[in-house]
């Protein structure tokens, strides 16, 4: 079959063994060699499991955001019902008061929601993309990460987007830790070489069809959306490449310890950067 693909004359004849063998020409026996031992290769690499993706933490980033949305609202109440509040005339993303240096309401924009039905959405891709996130990076990287992706989304929105443009929802970094992952799975199975690296697009392409079928709409804010999911795949990709899990559980111990430390302590700066953003806000707001 391999020699035939590469259009090699040869001719396979029973051996007086019972097994079989395989004849070119003389001419052809360089050319032959090199495709079967390429097909060898190929296949031996085919098997080659993709790295499995590492397990540090747990659903709790998600299902603390959540929690905290929920809560929010309460304080803040919806955008239909209650636009003329101070909570929001202070945080919505106002694309013209982002370009004059309000950056800060790129960040507490994420806070606030619209309606029920919006929130609710936001309750939900918070549990499954942020959940994921933590999951693979813990709970406190995966946290700063996906406020950093997501704040720069709404920065960049502000500025290529229409100048009259408002939005408030967590949607933008929902999308920002859809993104975090998908940057890590193509990190992931292009370590795995051979035919699972050529498949490292495969991740790309269903952050893509997610974006399609979750982020645009009547009402959505499709370049906040593909910019959280754009922005939350580059730093996904740098996070993967820098990572490189452990195998050794205990020649890794201290590593282990650090991470923990580190994560804990990168949770509380990304919830005192989102609540310093929003005392910014209500001081000058």
């Amino acid at each position: 079959m391999v020699l035939a693909a590469v259009g090699i004359p040869h001719r396979v004849a029973h051996t007086v063994e019972g097994g079989f063998a395989l004849g070119v020409a003389t001419a052809d026996v360089a050319r032959a060699d090199r495709a079967l031992a390429t097909y060898e290769m190929e296949s031996r690499a085919a098997a080659r499991p993709t790295p499995a993706a590492p397990d540090r933490g747990s659903n709790a980033l998600g299902i603390v955001v959540g929690l905290g949305l929920a809560a929010f609202v309460f304080k803040t109440g919806y955008w239909e019902s209650d636009a003329g509040s101070r909570w929001f005339a202070a945080g919505v993303a106002n694309a013209q008061k982002l370009r004059a240096g309000e950056w800060w309401r790129a960040v507490t924009a994420m806070t606030l929601h619209a309606d029920v039905m919006h929130l609710l959405g936001n309750i939900l891709a918070s549990l499954i993309f942020m959940g994921a996130a933590g999951r693979w990076l813990g709970g406190g990287v995966a946290a700063m990460l996906i406020l950093l992706a997501g704040t720069a989304a709404n920065l960049l929105t502000a500025w290529f987007g229409e100048r009259e443009h408002f939005s408030v929802g967590a949607s933008t970094a929902t999308f920002a830790a859809l993104g975090l992952v998908v940057g890590l799975q193509v990190v992931r199975r292009w370590r795995g070489g051979g035919f699972v690296r050529r498949r490292a697009w495969v991740a790309a392409g269903a952050g893509l069809a997610l974006l399609a079928m979750l982020g645009m709409g009547a009402r959505a804010d499709v370049f906040a959306h593909a910019f959280g999911l754009g922005m939350g795949t580059l730093l996904g990709v740098a996070a993967g490449c820098v990572d490189r899990p452990a195998t050794d559980a205990h020649a890794n111990r201290p590593r282990k310890i650090a991470t923990w430390l580190a994560n804990g302590l990168l949770a509380l700066a990304a919830f005192g950067a989102v609540a310093g953003a929003w005392a910014i806000a209500l001081a000058r707001g």
